[in-house]
């Protein structure tokens, strides 16, 4: 069973500027987005972390059994540090070979697409660092799987100054991740986003 080897790592450490209010607190069906996103990985792994710099906004709403952890500050630069940095801190905190990475903003993600990819995930060469989604605009980092080894990679790519995502995985051993429901990579970002709901 691949659930008991994997873990998810959820950011939810955006500003929120273009929605105007905070993206995980949103109301997706009567609870907080980054609550239904928590749900929703619960269903496909072991262990669910949430890297934000808001722990104690999200304690009350996330699952008991979720962990959140910290964002750190960097020295001599201001936040927000990017969702880069979000993962490589979380990775750091788990123990299992491959994480699912996940955005907190995802309201049409369901568990079915979630099983659908996971089903992926023993088929990826050995080789393979990450298994992303793909969209017209290049990966959609925030939903695919990493593995553990990209801890390394992660710390040598942030000590040379890059915090690009796209830049990250355009230089190492990714494979695309078939997605059956493209609506389920919908962002939510803006308040129209949130009126298409």
């Amino acid at each position: 069973m691949i659930k008991n080897r994997l873990s998810a790592i959820i950011l939810a450490g955006g500003q929120s500027k273009r929605m105007g209010e905070d993206k995980a607190l949103l109301d997706l069906d009567g609870q907080p987005l980054l609550q239904y996103i928590c749900h929703c990985a619960q269903a496909v792994t072991s262990q669910v972390y949430i890297v934000t710099p808001w722990v104690e906004r999200y304690q009350k709403i996330i699952p008991a059994e979720c962990h959140l952890i910290p964002e750190m500050s960097l020295p001599n630069e201001t936040p927000p540090y990017g969702p880069l940095v979000g993962l490589y801190q979380g990775l750091q905190q788990v123990e299992t070979e491959w994480v699912l990475a996940l955005a907190c903003d995802l309201p049409k993600l369901n568990v079915a697409e979630l099983e659908f990819w996971c089903e992926q995930l023993p088929k990826v060469n050995r080789d393979t660092v990450a298994l992303v989604a793909k969209s017209q605009e290049g990966w959609e980092p925030l939903c695919g799987f990493y593995n553990r080894d990209c801890v390394d990679l992660f710390s040598v790519y942030l000590a040379s100054g890059k915090r690009s995502f796209q830049g990250f995985l355009n230089q190492h051993s990714v494979e695309e991740l078939k997605v059956r429901d493209r609506a389920s990579l919908f962002n939510c970002n803006t308040p129209d986003d949130l009126a298409q709901l």
